[in-house]
């Protein structure tokens, strides 16, 4: 049961948006001639603008780079998106929106809500080591809140010592629902959103199917059934784990080829040895069957 409930939560939902429209950009060089530079310092890197944080020490670090009051947004799905390269970073750091809402009534705090880079790759990737230049993003959907945000913040959290440089930044609003396809760049099999709500859906359905196989063996129940459907999830996983491979030989990105991966070791390192269980469990049940029939002929 553990192993099924790790099957299932492994493969991780994550939402997706469709059509984009840009509302502003953000650039560092400029803001600091504006005299608009919360906190970094604008540097050149790589023949681009961008902002340098530095943390020096070994004790947590949170600097305020960007705020955005009465952003122009009018849709409910939005999301501040640019790049980010870092060196030599201790822990996990982040980036992190703050959205700011009018109170629902009179006399009451207004809303805050954040967003955090803290996955484990992609877009929403934590801040870790070394990395060159990658893509980031900070979506957020107020569906549900008291209308649209009055003001966001951009922030920066480093646990300890190490070094980011941030390129400018934009603020964009999609259309569509949280469910619909999302945006695949050039090359690609599929986005990173796309491959969150893949992997979720498929991570539920395998671990409710693997459940199910585990309650019918352990009351020795349907065993053609369930034998065959532990082969069909054998198989798949060994499919998936080709697919990945063949990924990986394509230089596809990391939201293409980890799914894939993760889903064949998963798939191969759990039902394998679920299956063996399950038949030594059957066999078990009918040596006990045969010996009572014996006893009773006896």
């Amino acid at each position: 049961m553990k192993a099924t409930l790790v099957l299932s939560f492994c493969l991780s939902f994550a939402a997706s948006v469709s059509a984009q429209h840009l509302l502003a950009e953000y650039d560092w060089r400029q803001l600091a001639q504006k005299g608009q530079l919360l906190g970094g310092v604008a540097v050149v890197v790589d023949g681009k603008s961008a902002l340098k944080i530095v943390n020096t020490n070994d004790t947590p670090l949170q600097v305020q780079l960007l705020k955005i009051p009465k952003p122009p947004i009018s849709k409910k799905l939005y999301a501040i998106k640019g790049e980010v390269k870092y060196e030599g970073v201790r822990g996990d750091g982040y980036l992190e929106m703050w959205n700011f809402f009018a109170p629902v009534q009179a006399g009451i705090p207004e809303g805050q809500y954040f967003s955090r880079t803290l996955g484990v790759g992609g877009e929403m990737g934590k801040l870790s080591g070394t990395s060159g230049w990658r893509p980031f993003m900070l979506p957020f959907d107020s569906t549900g809140g008291n209308g649209l945000p009055t003001r966001l913040e951009i922030n920066i959290f480093l646990p300890a010592t190490g070094t980011v440089y941030l390129g400018p930044v934009t603020l964009l609003e999609y259309t569509g629902s949280l469910f619909s396809a999302g945006t695949v760049r050039p090359g690609e099999w599929w986005s990173d959103r796309a491959a969150g709500l893949v992997g979720g859906v498929g991570g539920a359905v395998f671990g409710c199917l693997a459940s199910v196989l585990s309650w019918l063996a352990s009351r020795g129940l349907a065993r053609q059934i369930v034998v065959i459907s532990a082969w069909v999830m054998i198989g798949f996983g060994a499919a998936l784990g080709l697919a990945g491979i063949i990924a990986l030989c394509l230089s596809q990105p990391y939201a293409v080829w980890f799914p894939l991966a993760l889903g064949a070791v998963l798939l191969l390192g759990i039902i394998p040895y679920r299956l063996r269980s399950f038949r030594k469990h059957y066999e078990d049940l009918e040596l006990r069957r045969m010996t009572a029939i014996d006893a009773m002929k006896a």
